[in-house]
């Protein structure tokens, strides 16, 4: 008889055991149905080419875009070095002496020049990363997904910086910093610590909106916040090569073309 007393003892207490795993499994199963929605599955597919709308963003010139979320808040020794550079690129344009830009010297936009689209980009992703290529100079920009951003002292500053994104919902959010600071976001200057915030959605299966918000303490008095909007396009971007010997730069910093 003692013998039987202890395999009833044993199954009881293994019933026990499996109704607590199986407690435990169904929290588990609760506290992820939250983020569900975060799945690859059901993730938006962003990818594909996008050209920027409406058709006229960059105002009157493309070569002079206006900024997309109004006049930036500059601190008060860089907004007189803007407005003393917009008074020389004016005068220059006038003599037909144009000042060397980043174009001319055949480098890139950088960000989030890049993202304002002056020619098309192409989004391609998956569950690691999210790759954007910019026709305009073959520019490539890398967004690794669910990464922690490293301490800035062990990140090279780069054309496009350095990006870390995630999905909540349908929104991706995008977060770079180290963008070199030679880089001009249409002729405004930026300092070492800007971090700029994305959150790109779909507002239909053929618009795509990207808020965007710039965060510089050195440069700016507050956040620059606008927003790019994108129209799906069926267009193939193309290699496009900067052939920059054609472009002469004078000891003043003036560019023309040489087409001999």
């Amino acid at each position: 008889m003692k013998p039987a007393r202890i395999s009833n003892a044993a199954v009881i207490f293994l019933g026990a055991l499996l109704v607590t795993f199986a407690g435990m499994s169904n929290a588990a199963t609760a506290s992820k149905s939250p983020s569900d929605k975060h799945s690859v599955a059901t993730r938006p597919d962003i990818s594909g080419t996008w050209e920027r709308t409406p058709d006229d963003w960059f105002g009157e010139n493309p070569d002079d875009p206006v900024h997309p979320g109004g006049p930036m808040d500059l601190k008060a020794s860089y907004a007189a070095e803007y407005a003393e550079l917009k008074k020389k690129e004016a005068v220059a344009n006038a003599a037909g002496t144009p000042i060397a830009t980043t174009s001319s010297r055949c480098l890139p936009e950088g960000m989030p020049t890049m993202m304002a689209a002056l020619f098309p980009i192409q989004i391609i992703h998956d569950d690691k990363q999210v790759i954007v290529l910019g026709e305009y100079l073959q520019q490539v920009r890398r967004i690794l997904l669910n990464q922690a951003m490293p301490p800035k002292e062990k990140l090279d500053p780069l054309y496009q910086g350095h990006s870390r994104g995630h999905w909540e919902g349908d929104t991706l959010v995008v977060e770079t910093q180290r963008v070199r600071t030679d880089v001009r976001f249409y002729d405004v200057p930026h300092g070492p610590d800007m971090k700029i915030t994305e959150r790109l959605r779909l507002r239909g299966p053929d618009h795509l909106e990207n808020q965007v918000l710039i965060e510089d303490p050195q440069v700016l008095n507050t956040p620059y916040h606008f927003t790019f909007e994108y129209k799906r396009s069926s267009y193939a971007i193309q290699e496009y090569v900067c052939e920059n010997n054609q472009i002469v730069i004078d000891s003043e910093g003036k560019a023309s073309l040489n087409l001999e």
